[in-house]
């Protein structure tokens, strides 16, 4: 059934492009343009009741922005740590996040979905802006949009735009070129990055963090008949890069990075999205759907030290299919504006994930811990072997099917809205795993014994969200407004992967026992695969902003209160594990404050964009200590952004200085509260000639060399972290032809 669905999906999308294409092209001519938002909301930005950041692509582009992460603190309360590998695009917002699995923030392009959190940081060119909603949008986005809704649009063929070239060349021998331009019913963007690195691996003295990454993408969008239109967005991307760069901290000292054993990622992610708009005389109609393909394949040194502990190879091939229909009122200023949509998507990954335990892991991680549980006088157990594969290997689907409704009460100044959502999903693994040792038992035995442990099964889970919103916005006048949100997000469950190790390892240990026909009085503790399925995180937000727009001053100020339940957290089990699990470890509250204010008068421009937020656990005991009323580790308390610039006419020429503030923290790095960082800022300046279509221009960030520890986590009883980027400056040329 879920099979015949995504073949469903795929024929429909298919058939629909082939009957289009098969249109005359004069169909296009002299048509009238019809908006398309990439947005679901029935209103305008400024009339929806939560905080909202729009940056145009112009502001991206003037600040180094070109990815996902560069985002970071640009907009309040967001914060996506640059560090590990491309894959590794942590989210946290208003308090929310977590280091593994589901996001806590929606990302949509041009209104497509991205289903795959390890497709959210990639490169990108053409465009035209990015729009954040603030706080849950469970009602109109569903699962994974608790913290918020990140909309990318792209340019449009039906725009004029001219072509757009952008080199740049700068520190790390980092090189990136862009281009983007539209012809007829095509628009193409295309961009390409290479750096060297920026941290060397001293073991292997060499840099372990170089990048290669190409993306690009294909958008025909064609007005199919005067009341419809018709859009394909095809987009691919492709990156080879080193990365994990993560030293050891030690008697409160940071050691650089140094270990022996490989550590990259590869990936390659396709999206191919269209999306049909019909504007009837009493309805407007969106059909919009997917097919989604990511392939990736990751080397990691588990131990990050230069001995041969463990190392971990993770490979998938995950393949998704979605598809939305949503029914509006088409009267844009009618009193009553409702919308009703179905949405559906499945998903299937193949992953591979074997873990290699080599000659010390083997010694410090399976014998020492072996032969504690055994007593002296019985004697001790010996391996032969100098690298001991774990194999496992998961089938792993996860289905979700939504029908959601919307009303919008548009009377006189006040804008009332009422939501609802209905989301149902379920998800299956099955897990195959595969242990082989020979051992020894001495002084018994005095030849090696072969022994096999498989590990296979299947769990599963169901989950029923009911997901409600109410807002209400009124408008003071034509410059203030003012607006109140009660609104509910989750974030979807799953299962463990990364425990498996651990797992096979105390099943290995405990055949052994049983294969040599001794009883233990105590068992290796460990987890089994009933405790990798974690179940979904849920939160409830109330919030109340306001808005002012006057001239060239425009501001936005918001206060909320969120309360988490079933809170998802990455956590270790205790002694030389291996592994690492997500488990829903309790309550948290989150209460903060998010404000943009920005001055642009004529060639003055200025900007300020500040959150505060404070995120604690209400309850929270592992077992092991109770920390309700800690922190929550990796949430900034602080977030800033904050830039003033200036524009010079010299003749025909026009001389553009920028410089800028960019700040988080502090944070509290794990739950106890015992490893902290403090509040940073770092420098960033822009200094460009602009020669009418040619723009050259010098660009700095970290310009004071801020060192910054951007990352933590623990590995085998010991702690890592990763580093900031150090200073980068950046020299380039943007020309239109």
């Amino acid at each position: 059934m879920k099979t015949f669905a995504v073949a469903m999906t795929a024929m429909v999308l298919i058939s629909i492009l082939a009957a289009t294409m098969a249109l005359d092209d004069t169909l296009t001519q002299n048509l009238p343009m019809i908006n398309v938002t990439a947005l679901k909301e029935q209103v305008p930005t400024e009339r929806i009741a939560s905080a909202v950041s729009s940056i145009s692509f112009e502001t991206l582009r003037k600040n180094g922005t070109y990815r996902p992460n560069s985002l970071s603190r640009t907009i309040p309360g967001l914060h996506i740590p640059d560090y590990g590998a491309s894959m590794t695009s942590t989210v946290y917002l208003r308090g929310l996040g977590s280091r593994m699995d589901n996001p806590v923030m929606g990302l949509y392009i041009d209104g497509i979905p991205v289903i795959d959190k390890n497709a959210y940081d990639f490169d990108w060119e053409g465009l035209n802006g990015v729009t954040m909603l603030g706080g849950p949008q469970g009602t109109m986005y569903g699962r994974n949009s608790m913290g918020g809704v990140l909309s990318l649009s792209t340019i449009s063929p039906l725009e004029d735009s001219k072509p757009t070239v952008r080199l740049e060349y700068g520190t790390a021998n980092t090189f990136r070129a862009g281009i983007s331009f539209t012809t007829g019913s095509h628009a193409f963007s295309a961009t390409f990055r290479h750096t060297d690195g920026f941290f060397m691996n001293v073991y292997k003295n060499r840099l372990t963090d170089p990048y290669d990454g190409l993306s690009f993408r294909w958008k025909w969008e064609r007005h199919v008949t005067e009341r419809a239109t018709l859009t394909n967005i095809l987009q691919a991307n492709l990156s080879k890069e080193g990365g994990f760069a993560y030293g050891l901290w030690q008697d409160s000292v940071l050691h650089p990075v140094s270990y022996n054993d490989e550590g990259s990622y590869r990936r390659l992610s396709v999206i191919e999205g269209f999306k049909l708009h019909r504007c009837g005389d009493e309805f407007k109609t969106d059909v919009a759907g997917s097919l989604q393909l990511l392939s990736d394949d990751m080397h990691m040194d588990q131990d990050y030290t230069p001995k041969s502990v463990f190392t971990l190879q993770q490979k998938q091939l995950s393949g998704a299919g979605t598809l939305e229909f949503t029914l509006r009122r088409a009267d844009a200023y009618a009193l009553w504006q409702p919308q009703t949509g179905l949405f559906a998507f499945y998903r299937l990954n193949s992953m591979s994930a074997p873990v290699t335990f080599k000659r010390d892991g083997i010694e410090t991680l399976i014998l020492n811990n072996a032969n504690s549980h055994i007593p002296e006088d019985i004697g001790y157990l010996a391996i032969s072997d100098t690298r001991m594969p774990v194999n496992s290997d998961f089938l792993i689907d996860t289905w979700n099917t939504a029908l959601f409704h919307e009303s919008v009460f548009d009377l006189d100044r006040w804008t009332l809205t009422a939501g609802i959502r209905l989301d149902y999903e379920g998800g299956t693994m099955d897990y195959d795993c595969m242990a082989r040792l020979h051992y020894r038992f001495e002084p018994v035995m005095t030849a090696d014994r072969e022994l096999s442990v498989p590990y296979k099964g299947t769990v599963s889970h169901r989950h029923f969200e009911v997901i409600p919103k109410l807002s209400a916005l009124f408008r003071v006048n034509s410059e203030t407004a003012l607006y109140a949100t009660l609104s509910k997000g989750y974030r979807a469950g799953g299962f463990n992967t990364q425990i498996f190790s651990d797992i096979l390892q105390n099943i290995t240990m405990n055949a052994v026992m049983k294969d040599l026909g001794v009883h233990l009085d105590r068992k290796f503790v460990s987890v089994t695969a009933g405790n990798t399925e974690y179940d979904p995180e849920t939160a409830w937000n109330m919030e109340l902003g306001t808005r002012f727009n006057h001239g060239p001053f425009r501001a936005q100020a918001s206060v909320y209160c969120m309360n988490v339940s079933g809170q998802q957290l990455t956590v270790f089990p205790p002694g030389m594990s291996t592994g690492r699990m997500m488990t829903n470890a309790g309550r948290s509250r989150s209460i903060g404050l998010e404000t943009v204010m920005s001055w642009n008068p004529e060639r003055f421009r200025s900007h300020v964009s500040w959150s505060w937020c404070d995120a604690r656990f209400i309850s929270y005991n592992d077992g092991n200590a109770d920390y309700s009323g800690n922190r929550l580790p990796y949430v900034p308390e602080h977030t800033l952004d904050a830039g003033i610039g200036y524009s010079f006419r010299l003749g025909s020429r026009t001389l553009d200085i920028d410089a800028g503030l960019n700040g988080a923290g502090p944070y509290s790095w794990n739950e106890a509260g015992t490893q902290k960082e403090p509040f940073r800022l770092k420098v960033s300046g822009r200094i460009a000639m602009v020669l009418g279509d040619t723009e050259i221009y010098v660009r700095g960030e970290n310009l004071t060399g801020t060192q910054e520890r951007s990352f933590y986590f623990k590995s085998v009883g010991k702690e890592f972290f990763a580093s900031g980027k150090p200073r980068t400056i950046m020299t380039g040329i943007t020309f239109k032809l």
